[in-house]
């Protein structure tokens, strides 16, 4: 049976080409296997699936448990702790709310 936990995915729009990525990706069951919740474009609004997908992690030091510094912190390139817009997110439109 997969995971239900939370991910961090890697998202490309197949209309405009914008690219994003989240901390809040969401098995649509844990009977799924790799069919995740899709988030809308903020550019062009396109309902989009991830093509990545991997475990949440920082992103400098790999570890589930971020233990690093605070100024290496600031050099993160990905922030598991960004705002978490549930007006894109499928999840949260679902009436599962990613952030209770």
């Amino acid at each position: 049976m997969p995971g239900t936990g939370r991910r961090y995915g890697f998202f490309r729009c197949t209309n405009c080409r914008a690219q994003w990525e989240s901390a809040y990706v969401f098995c649509v069951s844990q009977w799924s296997d790799g069919e995740y919740y899709e988030q809308d474009c903020k550019k062009c609004n396109t309902a989009c699936s991830p093509y990545k997908v991997e475990k949440l992690k920082c992103s400098k030091c790999g570890q589930s448990v971020c233990v690093c510094s605070r100024a290496e912190k600031a050099e993160r390139h990905t922030d598991p702790n960004k705002p978490h817009r549930s007006d894109l997110c499928h999840k949260c439109q679902s009436g599962s709310p990613c952030m209770d």
